[in-house]
């Protein structure tokens, strides 16, 4: 990751000035063409942020994989913005953070696409967020971390994905 960062900021130097925010999606279904229904982020500080877009899809639109295991764990309410809101709230919480931020998934096919969708330009990109993600390789100490997780959570759902990720990373790492 330290080469992703140094050319990216290369005055910044060590990895410690970085910080990793591990992110998830919940999407309509895994086919091109598919529409984002919720994204969850936490930073390796915990910081959080959670969000469900009101304005992108319609339950029929979604697998029945998705109506059945996804649809059923939206909080609604507050969590729900629409694309334009989204784009300025997670823009602003990512600016907030104070640091340079490198976005971390589990599937770079499929998670990491919607960021760029959602800053297309360089003047809607956060200033501090690197231009490519981290991803999260997934051996099986890395797997049982987040299966042990997730007994917990909520499987499927992006902020609890995103928990389980998080808490597997630093798993994972402690002692090196």
């Amino acid at each position: 990751m330290k080469s992703i960062l140094s050319a990216f900021y290369p005055s910044l130097g060590a990895r410690s000035f970085w910080m990793l925010v591990f992110f998830d999606t919940e999407l309509s279904d895994l086919e091109p063409g598919c529409r984002l229904i919720s994204i969850g982020l936490v930073s390796e500080r915990g910081h959080e942020f959670y969000a469900e877009l009101s304005d992108t899809y319609q339950p029929y639109q979604c697998s029945t994989f998705v109506q059945t295991k996804v649809l059923p764990l939206l909080e609604g309410g507050s969590a729900q913005l629409t694309w334009k809101h989204l784009q300025s709230h997670l823009r602003n919480w990512i600016e907030a953070l104070g640091q340079p931020v490198t976005l971390a998934c589990d599937s770079l096919s499929w998670d990491w696409p919607w960021i760029p969708k959602l800053f297309p330009s360089s003047s809607e990109w956060p200033h501090n967020l690197a231009p490519r993600p981290e991803h999260l390789k997934q051996g099986d100490e890395f797997s049982q971390a987040v299966e042990e997780c997730l007994l917990s959570g909520r499987r499927h759902h992006a902020l609890d994905d995103a928990r389980a990720n998080r808490a597997a990373w630093m798993a994972t790492r402690q002692g090196k």
